[in-house]
């Protein structure tokens, strides 16, 4: 019995995960489809990376606070979670309500993500679940969010997709989480005695750098922005995510130091979005990757290659053309070293792995340089890549910065060697 339900577990852990990285994924396009009001473009521009950089905040919020009634409240707040993601979209909503509905699905997603993490993470096999189905959510959320933005009809897959996250797979889903919490051992471990024991430094550890990326990645959108408004929103994302990783216990600040490099260099790489096809590949390598970081954990050596990979974007132009088989080959590697990095690193808290998970949704601002305006966006007729080098550039001093803080961390604080090992 306890096989099947560790199963269970993992697969719910993977589903849950999935779901509210599609919930929580930004339209990379910004209101550049064809027939966008302007209602709709500052909707999607503004507040859907606000509403996105709540829910992330909301998330880590979550992992803190149901771990103080154990694993089965774990999983029943995130089955309600679920029921509330499904009510946002079977109602109606008027566009005038856009914000709200926004606002609702990213809380919602993000109490979701926090609660199964809480209960995933407690062992193993569910563990790597939650791992997997988040990294999933942002790799299969971003080719749909662009597969979307095209014009002409969209195929039968494509419809299937298009409203994330699909009705059709949260209801499942749902149940799925409704069952783990029912055959979830009644005496589930608290591990928090009362409210005064929560370890609220992850809060604010998620405070401040998921505000500090979302406000870098506003200011980067105007055209006014320059070479020193640009360093400025560097150190100022690297400054961040230093403090995070600081107030973060042990070392659990490596991941989420990774997870900011990590998004950087992809925002510097096109995601292979034209071809259903591809995503086989990139998912595939994204799987190994995983596997190969729960086997030999190496970070600083992911560090740096994530920083390579920067390199790679500089100097291959053509990495940021979706067509082209260099894209294709920086996706496939950024996706490995995603799934690398959050299998080598393991936290002692869940709310480390849960926020690193939703840095990797929330817009940078190296992909607000990449994609620029309208005719940046990488469908459109007349794209033009202004910002490339410089987006490239930057990925290469956020990665090289987190390195070197990644590098700092383990000297600053030791590793400590387990009691039972």
């Amino acid at each position: 019995m306890q096989r099947y339900r560790a199963a269970l577990d993992t697969v719910g852990a993977c589903a849950a995960a999935a779901i509210a990285g599609l919930a929580l994924i930004v339209p990379v396009d910004t209101g550049c489809a064809a027939g966008s009001s302007a209602l709709q473009m500052t909707l999607l521009s503004v507040t859907v990376p606000r509403a996105t950089a709540a829910g992330v905040i909301v998330a880590v919020l979550a992992a803190v606070c149901v771990r103080m009634f154990g694993s089965r409240a774990a999983w029943g707040t995130a089955a309600v979670a679920t029921l509330i993601l499904v009510t946002d979209h079977l109602v109606p909503t008027p566009s005038v309500t856009m914000a709200t509905a926004n606002f609702v699905d990213s809380i919602a997603a993000g109490v979701l993500l926090g609660a199964a993490g809480a209960a995933a993470l407690e062992y193993r096999p569910p563990a790597i679940g939650y791992l997997l189905g988040g990294l999933i959510g942002v790799t299969v959320g971003d080719h749909i969010e662009k597969i979307s933005a095209e014009h002409g009809t969209l195929s039968l897959l494509e419809r299937a997709f298009v409203d994330l996250p699909p009705v059709w797979v949260t209801v499942p889903t749902m149940g799925l989480l409704a069952v783990c919490c029912v055959l979830c051992p009644r005496a589930g471990e608290a591990f928090y005695p009362t409210a005064l024991n929560l370890p609220f430094a992850p809060v604010l550890a998620a405070a401040v750098v998921v505000t500090t990326v979302d406000m870098v990645s506003e200011r980067l959108t105007t055209a006014t922005s320059g070479t020193a408004v640009i360093v400025a929103g560097t150190l100022a994302v690297l400054a961040a995510a230093v403090i995070a990783a600081l107030l973060l216990p042990e070392r659990d600040g490596t991941l989420t130091l990774l997870a900011v490099a990590l998004a950087a260099t992809g925002s510097a790489i096109a995601i292979a979005a034209q071809a259903h096809w591809k995503l086989a590949p990139i998912l595939s390598v994204l799987a190994i990757g995983l596997a190969t970081g729960l086997r030999r954990a190496a970070p600083v050596v992911a560090a740096v290659a994530i920083v390579a990979l920067g390199v790679f974007a500089l100097l291959v132009p053509s990495t940021r053309h979706d067509d082209s088989w260099s894209a294709l080959i920086g996706s496939c590697a950024i996706a490995a070293l995603a799934g690398y990095s959050f299998g080598a690193v393991t936290t002692r808290g869940t709310a480390g792995t849960v926020l690193a998970i939703g840095l990797l949704f929330i817009p940078t601002a190296v992909l607000t340089l990449e994609f620029r305006g309208c005719e940046a966006f990488p469908l459109h007729p007349n794209r033009t890549a202004e910002s490339g080098d410089r987006a490239a550039w930057m990925a290469i001093a956020l990665g090289a910065g987190c390195l070197a803080a990644v590098i700092a961390l383990r000297r600053l604080r030791p590793e400590r060697v387990e009691q039972d090992q």
